[in-house]
C-alpha cells in the first residue's frame, strides 16, 4: 500500500499502475466483424484500490455539488424517479389543459467522449482544490492501453478520451 501514500504525496504514481488490458470477447460463435466482439477493459488492482478510494471521498460530497434534479449517481437518488416526475408533468398538462415540450437526451457512449480538461475545469469551478484535481488528472490523464490480442499484449498507447 506504499503507492497509496506516493499518490497522496506527488499526486502521481509509476505510470504502469495505471495501465491497462484491451480484451475483445466474442459474442457469437464464429465472429466475423468487430460488432461480433464484446471489448472489457481489465485494470490493475492497486488502481481499483486508488479509484475506490478516491470514488468513497467523492461520495460524501455528491449530494452536494450535483443538482437535486439529477438523479443517477447519488445515494438516495433513483434514475427511475425522473421517468416519475415525467408522468407527473405530463399529467398535470393534461388535466389543466395546457401544452408542454419534453425532451428526452440520450449520448450514446457517452463515457466514451467526455474531455479531461472540460471535466477538470468543472471540478476547478465546483470549488474541489488543487490536489483534488490533480489527483483525478492523473487518474484519467496516465491511462494506456494494450490490447490483447491471442493473448499476446500489442504496443503500449495513451488513451486521450474519455472515462474507465
Amino acid at each position: 500500500m506504499e503507492f497509496m501514500g506516493e499518490f497522496y504525496r506527488d499526486s502521481a504514481v509509476v505510470r504502469h499502475l495505471n495501465s491497462n488490458f484491451l480484451v475483445f470477447i466474442p459474442k457469437i460463435r464464429n465472429p466475423s466483424s468487430l460488432k461480433d466482439y464484446r471489448t472489457i477493459i481489465l485494470v490493475g488492482a492497486a488502481y481499483k484500490i486508488l479509484a475506490k478510494v478516491l470514488a468513497n471521498r467523492l461520495k460524501k460530497v455528491m449530494d452536494k455539488v450535483i443538482s437535486p434534479n439529477h438523479m443517477a449517481f447519488v445515494k438516495g437518488r433513483q434514475i427511475m424517479d425522473s421517468f416519475v416526475i415525467a408522468n407527473k408533468v405530463i399529467y398535470s398538462w393534461k388535466n389543466d389543459g395546457k401544452g408542454g415540450l419534453l425532451v428526452k437526451l440520450d449520448f450514446e457512449k457517452a463515457y466514451d467522449s467526455v474531455d479531461h480538461s472540460f471535466l477538470l475545469e468543472v471540478f476547478k469551478k465546483m470549488g474541489f482544490g488543487a490536489k483534488w484535481i490533480d489527483w483525478i488528472k492523473w487518474c484519467i490523464s496516465s491511462p494506456s492501453l494494450l490490447i490483447l490480442v491471442n493473448g499476446c499484449p500489442t504496443k503500449e498507447f495513451s488513451i486521450e478520451r474519455g472515462l474507465r
